[in-house]
């Protein structure tokens, strides 16, 4: 393990990629900043409402296990005067990273991320420190369940930071024994407030697998998974998840979750079934949404017949309603998209087939919504036009274009209006060179 140490030129390229494109075509985008991350195709980007950005991503500089090889964990902050400043925060020659995720408020950083080791046995770890300055030494926060066939979207760590700057880290936890599905014995959480460490982790055994954590306008904590139908909430300030509010419905799969307000949001889902059996597969359903009101969810919505058979579904919420997308399962001729307006009365209007396939995957604090193609769903290239993401600003005008590629990450700052594009400079998604630019009114 390495102590945090800002790197030289040699590690970072902190050129402006001239594009050819006109300097009209990105309005309100940053000129793209390169950053050299070669190695591993593993990344994670946040933003804030000033400007300010993170990424952190992973090298890998053999495939195999070897005498040579070796994996590193970094972290570049990019200011919003385009200052750019990157760190190491944790090297091996023993496990490899699976997943990373970032979040940015509040003046600090805070990087988290799971590894293997061969056996497959995961450890969660993270990082934190200001944008410029010194950071804390990496340390190991828990064990990872890394099971075999993932419902129906990988199972890794996520983050979420409140408007106050608390983060909560979250991941399903691994009870030290392999070989039975109850290897999973619930979720752990662990919370970090301004200026302090990670505390202990805690338990919840009844919280969902794969728990995603979200935070409303008041700082109020929300905690669900992709297959469960409970989605518990922690009051603000209190770190402790005192009460649940469930869903209508006992057959969950692909659950969605979106908040725009204080206990205000959406929430989308298949009514299908997760499975732990690769051979099986999930069990396809019809989709669903409900509307959240003070921390409730109201009474489900039927988006489509009852015989659908879908798999994906995503949902961005807004003030005054918001949009439920959902999509059947990849294969030529390419997967099919559909998407749904819900108006400020909580009523669907009329289903629309998305051309290109790409909708909206999240909105900032301010309800500027970000078109993309959403991670984790099905993606057939050959009819994908090679674009970036685009911002669609609330209250109106017109598109925004990111200057980037299709399969970008892009991210929305959760308090202020603000969004981040991060993307590989080649063209197949699979080069050495990461750029980033980022969205402001």
């Amino acid at each position: 393990m390495r102590i945090p140490t800002a790197t030289g030129a040699a590690a970072l390229t902190a050129t402006l990629a001239l594009l050819a494109s006109s300097s009209t075509a990105f309005a309100d985008w940053s000129a793209p900043q390169r950053l050299l991350a070669s190695g591993e195709p593993v990344s994670a980007v946040a933003v804030d409402a000033h400007g300010d950005a993170a990424v952190a991503w992973a090298t890998r500089f053999n495939t195999d296990f070897g005498p040579e090889y070796r994996t590193s964990i970094h972290v570049t902050v990019r200011t919003a005067t385009g200052r750019l400043i990157t760190r190491t925060l944790w090297s091996t020659r023993h496990d490899r990273p699976d997943s990373i995720a970032v979040v940015l408020g509040a003046g600090s950083v805070t990087v988290a991320w799971d590894s293997l080791n061969r056996a497959d046995v995961g450890t969660v770890r993270a990082a934190y420190g200001p944008l410029i300055g010194r950071w804390r030494p990496t340390r190991t926060i828990g064990r990872m369940f890394v099971p075999g066939f993932y419902p129906p979207t990988r199972w890794v760590p996520h983050m979420a930071i409140a408007p106050n700057g608390a983060v909560l880290l979250a991941w399903p936890h691994w009870n030290g024994s392999y070989g039975h599905e109850q290897e999973l014995d619930g979720d752990a959480v662990a919370w970090r407030s301004p200026g302090r460490p990670f505390g202990a982790p805690q338990m919840l055994p009844r919280a969902p697998g794969g728990a995603i954590p979200q935070f409303d306008a008041r700082a109020s904590a929300y905690l669900y998974g992709y297959c469960g139908s409970t989605v518990l909430i922690a009051p603000a300030h209190t770190h402790r998840f005192m009460r649940a509010s469930s869903l209508p419905s006992a057959h969950v799969l692909g659950f969605s979750l979106s908040l725009a307000g204080a206990g205000q949001g959406l929430a989308s889902w298949i009514a299908g079934e997760c499975s732990f059996d690769a051979a099986a597969g999930n069990t396809s359903g019809p989709v669903y949404a409900s509307v959240l009101s003070a921390g409730t969810f109201g009474k489900p919505l039927e988006l489509t017949p009852a015989r659908s058979d879908f798999y994906y579904t995503n949902v961005v919420a807004v003030a005054g309603g918001g949009t439920v997308s959902w999509s059947l399962q990849s294969g030529p001729p390419g997967p099919v998209t559909l998407s749904v307006r819900i108006g400020p009365a909580g009523l669907p209007g009329a289903t629309e087939q998305i051309a290109g396939e790409a909708i909206p995957v999240n909105a900032d604090g301010g309800g500027d919504e970000v078109i993309a193609w959403p991670a984790g769903w099905p993606v057939y290239l050959p009819h994908l036009p090679h674009t970036g993401a685009i911002v669609r600003p609330a209250g109106g005008g017109a598109d925004q274009p990111a200057p980037g590629y299709e399969g970008e990450v892009a991210v929305a700052a959760p308090v202020g209006r603000a969004v981040a594009s991060l993307w590989n400079t080649s063209p197949t998604g699979f080069g050495g060179t990461l750029a980033l630019s980022v969205w402001r009114p």
